[in-house]
């Protein structure tokens, strides 16, 4: 069983907690021990996963070395492939089939991506478990933060239902539930629940209140039209409306959502932002890209019509419009409200709960836990299965230990996908806010694909893509235009995509952003 206390400060990178440095430090020389253990360079490594580190020293460089350079740690093979043999095992027994079930939700099927919460898969790979812990925040404390900044944004509105909202949020934060429950007084479980309970209730009152008064709020306040404007900007974007990028299906679609919206609009502003905005959509109707060349089309829109200044205008306008309606329907409110949605229940004002909610959905704590009680047993399949268990610890250790020493963030691809044979991630960020993702795939048929992102200004990418494989390298090339299509359908401008051969690449960091000024284009 993992032992847990919320306050309690994480020496993760030490020998007797994590398995892979167990492992380096036995095998290494007595020459190499003296290197890594000098200065204050091995004490910083002890200190905490993932901690950003202000410069790369040599024994954190020496000690990555040995890291990967281990004959033990080399040779554990895919954790993808560790996990499905592992599955395999707990089919084989029955009395497993509750191990299997939870086992199972960590590795979904990469056909299910659509339908998956890729963010939450990554946090829950085992690899961020101990970062994830110490930053687990007391949701009672959270509770209070958000109420007292509701309770001062709320001053600012002119609506009566603000005020009534206001008195709420007042009398919760001074009610002596809250107090007791702040300042530990309540004991007894049965007690402690009932006010948790009675929190949770005038929590629950006042998400539902502002609920009700959003439905009556005007449209265009809500997220969803901020999200349909921000698309709308996006494709408007100066790289975005070269020939390459463009496509004036897109450029109408989102047009019509967000003409849509205005319609339902009550303020006469919106009727006059609508009938601008429906003079162009019927302007761009007339236009049909099928029967013109790219260049044509973007002469009319953008030289001849000037089209997306006018669209820029409107939205300014827009913009300054919802900017002006009342505070009660702010973007800072809605955020505060969508965080106590997450605490209107019991369970989710407990501490403790918390952190057994955040242990039951994490790869290496499930491992820890389950590992444990399995070798206990003495029956064959369990045993084994604690064994395999052991075996995926000790490569989460490895990728977490290789993570701080890189000053990156390493993992494996959490998916299950039948192509691959091996897969791995790393996350870097770069100066000026620039980040690097690798992806290193080994496929079965197309054999090594190393794909390097380049992300910047907030939606900007550059995309490396390395492979010996002329056949893979063609399917590529001929799904660029949806590629393309896809990426600024969710708002992010492809400015480059390059192909290197494998043998002949040595991309660095600091190499590859000579060419982040440069238009998007395909180059071999």
């Amino acid at each position: 069983m993992i032992s847990i206390s919320a306050d309690k400060k994480f020496s993760i990178i030490l020998p007797n907690t994590n398995k892979a440095l167990a492992e380096v430090l036995k095998n290494a020389s007595p020459k190499e021990l003296e290197l890594i253990t000098t200065g204050k360079d091995l004490k910083s490594i002890m200190n905490s996963l993932l901690k950003e580190s202000s410069q790369n020293s040599g024994a954190d460089k020496m000690l990555l070395e040995l890291v990967k350079n281990n004959p033990t740690l080399k040779e554990l093979g895919s954790v993808n492939e560790n996990i499905k043999n592992l599955l395999s095992n707990l089919k084989s027994d029955k009395n497993l089939e509750p191990t299997l079930k939870l086992i199972q939700k960590f590795l979904p099927d990469i056909k299910e991506l659509k339908n998956t919460n890729i963010k939450s898969t990554i946090e829950n790979s085992g690899v961020f478990l101990e970062s994830k812990l110490k930053n687990v925040q007391n949701p009672q404390i959270k509770l209070k933060n958000l109420l007292n900044e509701l309770s001062t944004l709320l001053t600012k509105s002119k609506l009566p239902t603000a005020k009534v909202l206001a008195t709420q949020v007042k009398e919760l934060l001074s009610s002596e539930s809250l107090k007791e429950l702040s300042n530990n007084k309540v004991t007894h479980i049965k007690e402690n629940h009932k006010v948790l309970e009675s929190i949770a209730k005038r929590v629950q009152n006042i998400v539902d209140k502002f609920t009700t008064e959003l439905k009556r709020a005007n449209p265009i306040t809500t997220k969803e039209f901020e999200a349909k404007l921000t698309k709308l900007e996006h494709i408007l974007q100066p790289k975005n409306l070269e020939k390459e990028n463009f496509t004036l299906l897109m450029l109408q679609d989102s047009l019509k959502q967000v003409t849509q919206t205005l319609q339902t609009s009550f303020t006469k502003e919106s009727k006059g932002f609508l009938d601008a905005l429906n003079k162009i959509f019927q302007s761009l109707k007339s236009i049909k890209q099928s029967q013109l060349p790219p260049k044509a089309v973007l002469e009319q829109i953008v030289v001849d019509k000037k089209i997306p200044t006018e669209i820029k205008n409107i939205i300014e306008n827009i913009k300054s419009s919802i900017q002006n309606s009342d505070s009660l329907f702010s973007k800072p409110v809605k955020a505060i409200v969508n965080e106590l949605t997450l605490l209107k229940s019991p369970h989710k004002l407990s501490n403790e709960q918390s952190i057994k909610e955040l242990l039951s959905n994490d790869l290496k704590a499930v491992l820890h836990k389950t590992s444990d009680e399995m070798s206990k047993s003495t029956i064959p399949s369990h045993v084994e299965a604690a064994k395999q268990m052991d075996k995926l610890s000790l490569q989460i250790d490895y990728y977490q230990l290789v993570s701080h020493l890189s000053n990156s963030s390493s993992l494996y691809i959490p998916f299950n996908w039948e192509d691959m044979q091996e897969g791995n991630i790393t996350i870097k960020k770069a100066q000026n806010d620039k980040f690097y993702c690798d992806i290193d795939l080994k496929l079965k048929e197309y054999g090594e694909l190393k794909l390097r992102l380049i992300i910047y200004e907030k939606n900007q990418l550059n995309i490396h893509i390395n492979s010996d494989n002329d056949e893979f390298k063609t399917i590529i090339k001929e799904n660029i235009p949806s590629l393309r299509k896809a990426l600024i359908d969710i708002q992010i401008t492809p400015r480059e995509i390059r192909f290197f051969n494998t043998k002949n690449s040595t991309i660095t960091y600091d190499n590859d952003i000579r060419d982040l000024g440069m238009g998007f284009e395909v180059k071999v």
